[in-house]
């Protein structure tokens, strides 16, 4: 008995993306294994212009502010006084160092 070839035709689009085996490739006639873009990473960054300007609702720029407000008055009142406390501190026990020991 005779056995009869396989036609050979060229893929559909959707046979082409479901299939993961080795093909032909049309143009140079060389197999080549297939390989999926489908997975690709995305890096999207973010900006000051999007959070304040971007497709956000008003309560949350709101809270982004208030946020960066608390942040702000927690750094001039709380930290500020104290690294002035500390300089005054570190000031006065190089003053009695000098004053007793040389």
């Amino acid at each position: 008995m005779e056995e009869k070839e396989p036609e050979v035709r060229v893929m559909s689009d959707s046979e082409s993306n479901d299939y993961d085996g080795i093909t032909i490739d049309e143009s140079t006639g060389r197999e080549e294994e297939k390989i999926k873009h489908t997975d690709h990473i995305v890096f999207q960054t973010l900006s000051w212009k999007d959070l304040l300007f971007g497709r956000i609702s008003w309560v949350n720029r709101i809270a982004i502010i208030l946020t960066l407000l608390a942040i702000a008055a927690f750094v001039i009142f709380v930290l500020g006084p104290l690294m002035l406390v500390l300089a005054g501190v570190g000031i006065v026990v190089w003053w009695v160092i000098n004053l007793f020991f040389h």
